[in-house]
């Protein structure tokens, strides 16, 4: 009888200091959040889930508010634990001109990756995606001209080199591209 009223006092203690130290600790920083999703590789084109935002402003009410720091949403024990994700920060709005310029890059990123991976026909189609979005970026202009090659046409191979000199004749890949075309004449 004796021992089992120390272990529920015992038990009571741990739990009253669990929710005290809940209380007292900050949420955790984007990268400690970040830290605890699985690393499963997923294709480069593949859509980034929506992870929404939060709809309901915050109760404005004290009875809520000490409501809501009497309900931690992580506890940091043994280990760490959470049953709730933190609300999302609210985005920037972009131009369609950042837009364009955001999915060119994205584009280009995927081209590149599907050349390494040598899928010349993919990396074909994104990177001709990307300089018909911006027609101003070089580095587009480049990976097409290498897809291009390596798929057999050099007179679209070409016009892809051409296009980057035109654009960056003093780039940094200017003079090993200015080689390629005098391969490819």
């Amino acid at each position: 009888m004796q021992l089992s009223r120390v272990f529920a006092i015992c038990l009571l203690c741990v739990f009253v200091a669990i929710s005290m130290m809940a209380q007292t600790t900050s949420p955790p920083s984007e990268q400690e959040s970040s830290s605890r999703q699985p690393d499963v590789p997923t294709p480069p084109d593949a859509p980034t889930p929506d992870l929404g935002s939060q709809t309901n402003q915050p109760s404005k009410s004290k009875a809520r508010k000490i409501a809501n720091k009497l309900d931690p949403h992580c506890i940091d024990v043994i280990f760490h634990s959470c049953w709730s994700s933190p609300s999302a920060q609210p985005t920037k709005t972009l131009t369609e001109e950042e837009q364009k310029a955001q999915q060119a890059a994205k584009d280009i990123d995927v081209g590149y990756f599907y050349l390494n991976e040598k899928n010349y026909i993919a990396a074909e189609s994104r990177l001709k995606e990307a300089t018909e979005l911006k027609p101003d970026i070089a580095a587009g202009y480049i990976g097409l001209g290498q897809a291009q090659q390596k798929l057999g046409k050099t007179a679209e191979a070409r016009k892809s080199y051409e296009a980057y000199l035109l654009l960056s004749p003093e780039g940094k890949d200017a003079d090993k591209v200015k080689k390629v075309l005098a391969e490819l004449k």
